[in-house]
């Protein structure tokens, strides 16, 4: 009886263990996903997809410094410039990233073009410094500043 009770544990353990190692696979490395969410902003800017791309602000995203915005008018001013722009090039290059607990900051370098023809009639390249919090397994953008570069 008593080696039953034994046995008993060490299956209880060892399922307790298989639990522990399944639970562990399955989180995401939070660089992995951070770098993921910001290739898939990129992809709805490219898309010209204003409501994928909207997914990532926070309800409460604000514009730091000179020339605040809200969500709201992050929405309505990526909608006029996928209206002006048929066709929209990007490209986001990730400069730095760092962690802190279920935060980050990441600087982003975007070079964006746009127009109606094949060759974009506008080009800009801006510095994005981003604050980010991971909330229900997603990453979220709170805080962004950016300046243009050319």
């Amino acid at each position: 009886m008593r080696d039953c009770g034994v046995l008993t544990a060490r299956i209880i353990a060892l399922g307790l263990l298989v639990a522990l190692l399944v639970v562990g696979c399955s989180r995401t490395d939070p660089e992995k996903a951070l770098r993921a969410a910001v290739a898939e902003m990129e992809s709805a800017v490219k898309a010209r997809d204003n409501a994928r791309l909207m997914n990532f602000l926070a309800s409460d995203f604000s514009r730091s410094g000179a020339g605040g915005m809200t969500k709201d008018e992050a929405r309505r001013t990526v909608g006029a410039v996928f209206l002006t722009n048929p066709n929209i090039y990007v490209n986001a290059t990730i400069r730095e990233l760092e962690f802190t607990g279920s935060e980050a900051k990441v600087r982003i370098t975007v070079i964006a073009g746009g127009g109606s023809g094949i060759i974009p009639e506008r080009a800009q390249s801006w510095d994005f410094n981003t604050r980010w919090r991971f909330e229900k397994d997603k990453w979220w953008i709170e805080r962004a500043e950016w300046t243009e570069l050319l």
